[in-house]
């Protein structure tokens, strides 16, 4: 007879085990908060207006920089902070990187004279994957910078970064999902805005 509690533990842990995994390809770092929050800001803007009128072959750069508009400008609000079309307190610019990070080259099996070789056909499947796997890995990021209303100095920053899964492909509801706890994440070291 099949203990169903324990199989569907067994399931839970998994499932977690699972989803911990998937967000260790996440990776924010920021700058300490500390000039940010002794500012104590209430507001905030855009540092350059959202492009009008892109041709559409620059489409989806269009969309995907409304997406990040939307997520930052929502995890700003959770945090007491008030969106102003112009004068904000502080001002919010983003830049989109990508870079190759980590592989190794399999390079060609080199059988010496003591070493010996089986005589089968390896699985193509298999193969594949290993070549896969072992090369770089695209890696997309998102730099934010918040500098003063009043001075344009820098007075915090971080950067968010992932390994691209589908890059031929873009979702864009996929990107909102895993935009949405990489900005929470970087934004959490940032005081509320204080209230008067």
């Amino acid at each position: 007879m099949i203990n169903w509690t324990s199989c569907l533990r067994h399931t839970a842990i998994t499932l977690l085990c699972i989803g911990i995994m998937g967000c260790t390809t996440m990776q924010v770092h920021t700058a300490p908060a500390n000039r940010f929050a002794a500012k104590g800001y209430q507001t905030f803007s855009w540092r350059a207006e959202a492009p009008t009128g892109v041709p559409q072959s620059m489409e989806t750069l269009y969309q995907l920089s409304t997406t990040v508009r939307e997520v930052i400008s929502v995890s700003l609000q959770k945090k007491g902070y008030r969106y102003q079309a112009s004068g904000g307190d502080f001002l919010v610019s983003y830049a989109f990187g990508a870079r190759l990070e980590g592989g190794t080259d399999p390079g060609m099996p080199n059988p010496t004279p003591t070493s010996s070789v089986i005589n089968r056909r390896p699985d193509p499947a298999v193969m594949d994957n290993a070549y896969a796997l072992s090369g770089p890995r695209e890696v997309a990021s998102l730099m934010l910078n918040f500098e003063d209303g009043d001075n344009l100095a820098s007075v915090w920053s971080a950067n968010i970064s992932q390994v691209v899964e589908n890059q031929n492909q873009p979702n864009l509801n996929k990107v909102r999902r895993k935009l949405e706890p990489g900005i929470a994440r970087a934004l959490r070291v940032l005081p509320d805005a204080p209230t008067r």
